[in-house]
Order: C-alpha cells, then sequence, then structure tokens
C-alpha cells in the first residue's frame, strides 16, 4: 500500500497504540534503541537507516517478500540521487504489480512516462470521429507514428484518462493521480527532460508567430528566488484558467518555464 516507509512506520505503531502497547514499550518489541526512535524518523528529524530497517522486519516477523518490500520503501525514501532513486522505484512498482488493485492504481503514473501521452489526451476530444491514427500522428510536431498513436489512444483508455463515445468520438476524464512527491519528482523529471530534448528538436519547425520563447538572466537572493518561484506558479494557474474557459481550441500547447541557477555565491563558514 505504502510508496512512503514513514506512513508505513505511522501506520504500524497506531496498529501496537491500539492494542495498548505504550511508545517504549513498542521500541522494546522491535529491538530499536534511541531517544524518541520513532518520533524522530515520524517527525523527519532523521532518517530510517537500513540496519535498524533490517532489525524491524525481524521483530516484526516481515514474510521475506514484505521485508525486501520494506527495505527497497527504505532505500527509496532516503536515496538522494535521483537515477538510484528511479530504480528502487521500478522495483516497488514490479512489486506492487503483483496485486491488481495496486497495479490499476499504478498504471496511471505511465501518463508521463511518454511526452506525447498528455498531449494526445487534450488533442483527442478535438478530433472528429473515427479519425485514422496515422491522421493523428502527423498533427504532432514532432510527427507520430500510427503505432504510437494507437499504444497510446489504448493506454489512456485503460488508465481512465479519456472514454471512447457511442458516436466515435473521444472525451476527457480527469482521474486523480495521488502519489507522495518523492514519486512525483521521479517520474516528473524524465519527462520534463524529455520535453526539453522535444522542444530543441522541433524549435526551427515554428516560425515566430507560432511560438513564444523567450528568457531573462537576473541576480537574485534565497528570498526573490522564492518570490519568482511564487509567481510562476500564479502564472501556471492563470493559463490554466484561460485554458479551462476556452470555446474554441484548435491546437494543444505546452508552456514550460525554468527558474534554475546558473552561477552562485557560496557562504563562507
Amino acid at each position: 500500500m505504502y510508496f512512503d516507509y514513514r506512513e508505513y512506520l505511522r501506520t504500524v505503531l497506531e496498529n501496537f497504540q491500539a492494542k495498548g502497547f505504550s511508545t517504549r514499550a513498542i521500541q522494546e518489541f522491535s529491538q530499536v534503541s534511541g531517544s524518541a526512535f520513532f518520533s524522530r524518523i515520524l517527525d523527519n528529524a532523521r532518517p530510517l537507516s537500513l540496519e535498524n530497517a533490517k532489525k524491524l522486519t525481524k521483530s516484526w516477523k516481515l514474510t521475506a517478500e514484505e521485508s525486501d518490500y520494506f527495505l527497497d520503501l527504505v532505500r527509496f525514501g532516503n536515496e538522494k540521487n535521483i537515477d538510484e532513486r528511479e530504480i528502487y522505484m521500478k522495483k516497488l512498482l514490479a512489486a506492487r504489480a503483483q496485486n491488481q488493485e495496486f497495479a490499476l492504481q499504478d498504471s496511471k503514473l505511465q501518463f508521463f512516462s511518454k511526452w506525447y501521452y498528455p498531449v494526445l489526451r487534450d488533442l483527442l476530444p478535438l478530433l472528429p470521429a473515427k479519425i485514422s491514427a496515422a491522421k493523428i500522428g502527423a498533427m504532432f510536431t514532432p510527427a507520430l507514428r500510427a503505432p504510437q498513436i494507437q499504444s497510446g489512444i489504448q493506454y489512456l483508455i485503460q488508465a481512465g484518462f479519456v472514454t471512447l463515445q457511442k458516436n466515435g468520438t473521444y472525451k476527457v476524464s480527469q482521474p486523480i493521480i495521488s502519489t507522495p512527491p518523492r514519486v512525483r519528482s521521479t517520474i516528473l523529471r524524465k519527462y520534463h527532460l524529455k520535453n526539453l530534448e522535444v522542444n530543441a528538436q522541433v524549435y526551427d519547425a515554428f516560425t515566430s508567430d507560432d511560438r513564444s520563447i523567450t528568457s531573462v538572466t537576473c541576480s537574485l537572493s534565497r528570498e526573490s528566488f522564492e518570490k519568482v518561484r511564487e509567481e510562476i506558479a500564479k502564472l501556471r494557474e492563470k493559463i490554466l484558467a484561460i485554458s479551462r474557459e476556452e470555446k474554441n481550441p484548435d491546437r494543444v500547447c505546452y508552456v514550460g518555464f525554468q527558474l534554475v541557477n546558473r552561477a552562485q555565491i557560496k557562504e563562507k563558514k
């Protein structure tokens, strides 16, 4: 059920407490030591080490399969390197795939696995009934092959992002993807990188009338950096509001914002 080991720990502790165990008794039973061991982990003051995680799997008598999942959950939660984190996330998803309910939930995470899935979802409702996959693919920049469109439509229907109407047209559904921030950041990283790659690839395919690419280089403090981040968030919400009010859309657009350090003065210690 879990992508966050802290949420799992919290559930286990609540179950112990419901049976009358004190915090001290839970620690003794779990064979871990340290002042406020669990509370410090749950408050995010310290991570759960792999060594202590292994102690918990033994004292809580987890099965071999449960132990493997829990240890990967800890590795995923503590890992700083995003490439390594992706490896652990794939292991978690593979384990969850054995359960049909979780496999269905996780299928929604694939929405950002292809740069064109979000575009296709917004494009399909704008199209006439029974249009061929080849014609849809030709609308994309860069163009997509018919098999890519066909597999994309199949995925979007199976995951519940679109529904096929009786008249042959498509209607957008909006299922909620509820995952911890660490899962979202791991999945979205490749999505954003791929979109940057696609933007560079198709830059010359558009005239100035069909693209707007600008930038600014400026000096900011940490406080001002956060203010700029907030302004970008506000603009993103405004753009979404404009899109929701649109009565006659004829294109699907990707709008990206980048706010990154190009040079940074390190503080003196």
